[in-house]
């Protein structure tokens, strides 16, 4: 009999009493069994009650996680954007402004850098036969710059390109002035020569060159150093150049650079008799009236002189020129020293001030010429010392850019 049939007897009453004993001990077990399933059941709702709210609180926390992790990025980027932004406009000005900068424009100009003007007047007065043609600046951060410059050649048009990173208080070294001090050497050594009594012919220190120019073809060009018996005042040297007008007009002599007295010692330091063509870099006008030859040119305009007046009136504004030249270089020692560096031993507030007190005494130049026109010069006495610095075979050999 199956448990189905024993529960219907149980049900109609006409069950045994064991049938009966078993029957309801199944049902006990069954109810037994239903009591531990509805346990079961309550303790997963409230599982899953559990588990929601947990979830619940999880997605809360990572909200309030990102919004502050938002927040931390947003205040990082701010503070990295905001040291950039001092280190670029506040500390690196700062930094810079305590050392010499190229690239600055306060001189007068705007149109030039400073280093453009510096090296213009450092040129003028210490690279005979050099002249500046272009200047470029780029600021690196820090006081650091990278300069690069071109020069020009007067006797042959070369271009020759200067390039160098300008570190904070590491100078130049100055040695295109040695350079130049050197190329200039002999010049230096007939002024000693005279300055220790002895006579230049007597110690024959240039009969040699006097024979060499007379063997040279006539269509040379040359560039030498002359030297005067006598010191020339900038008027005596403007008529020096005006006796042999008929020379320099037809290009057979140029004189570049005059050579000036400016101490007790020889020193190589002078001024160019005329503008570079390519540049017009030159300061405030009206502190520095003189610094190039454009403000006596304007004033020539329209007026006739007599050799002799024009000669006055050029020999005072090239005076006036060099002294303005060492007044300029004066008042910028930081731009000397950047540029030419502590090897360069000139002081131009001395130098201007030995100047003022004692004149401007001319002890030779810097002349272009071919033969004839030197041993003209030296037939007339107005030389008694040459020495030959470069020989062209014609004074239209090479670029002509920069010559005239």
């Amino acid at each position: 009999m199956t448990f189905r049939e024993l529960l219907e007897k149980y049900k109609n009453g006409t069950a045994t009493e064991d049938e009966r004993a078993l029957v309801e001990a199944e049902l006990e077990k069954s109810e037994a069994i239903a009591d531990y399933l509805a346990e079961g059941l309550e303790a997963l709702e409230e599982g899953g009650e559990a588990q929601s709210s947990s979830n619940a609180e999880v997605k809360k926390v990572k909200r309030t996680v990102n919004r502050r992790l938002r927040r931390t990025a947003l205040w990082a980027a701010a503070i990295v954007l905001a040291v950039v932004l001092v280190v670029q406009f506040v500390v690196n000005p700062l930094v810079s402004s305590f050392y010499y900068q190229p690239n600055a424009q306060t001189v007068g100009q705007t149109q030039y850098s400073d280093a453009t003007v510096d090296l213009t007047a450092l040129y003028s007065l210490l690279m005979p036969g050099q002249t500046i043609t272009s200047v470029q600046t780029e600021p690196l951060g820090f006081g650091r710059y990278a300069l690069t410059y071109t020069t020009g050649d007067w006797l042959t048009g070369e271009r020759n390109q200067v390039s160098r990173t300008m570190n904070p208080g590491e100078y130049g070294t100055g040695a295109w002035i040695t350079a130049s001090m050197q190329n200039g050497f002999d010049l230096l050594t007939m002024e000693a020569i005279v300055d220790g009594g002895r006579d230049l012919a007597v110690s024959g220190y240039s009969q040699e060159t006097v024979d060499y120019l007379s063997q040279l073809p006539e269509t040379s060009y040359l560039a030498v150093w002359v030297h005067f018996p006598e010191r020339l005042n900038p008027i005596g040297f403007a008529q020096l150049e005006a006796a042999y007008d008929g020379y320099c007009a037809q290009g057979i002599l140029s004189f570049r650079w005059a050579a000036v007295r400016t101490a007790e010692e020889n020193q190589l330091i002078g001024y160019q008799t005329e503008d570079c063509p390519y540049l017009d870099a030159a300061p405030d006008q009206e502190r520095y009236p003189m610094f190039s030859y454009t403000q006596m040119w304007e004033e020539m305009v329209g007026r006739s002189f007599t050799e002799k007046s024009r000669a006055q009136f050029e020999g005072s504004a090239a005076k006036e020129h060099f002294i303005t030249l060492l007044s300029y270089l004066a008042d910028r020692p930081e731009a000397v020293e950047a540029l030419a560096g502590p090897v360069v031993s000139y002081d131009f507030a001395s130098i201007r001030d030995y100047v003022e007190e004692n004149g401007v005494e001319i002890y030779g130049a810097l002349v272009y010429a071919q033969p004839s026109a030197l041993l003209q010069m030296w037939e007339d006495g107005v030389i008694d010392g040459l020495s030959i610095q470069q020989v062209l075979p014609s004074r239209y050999s090479g670029s002509t850019g920069i010559r005239q």
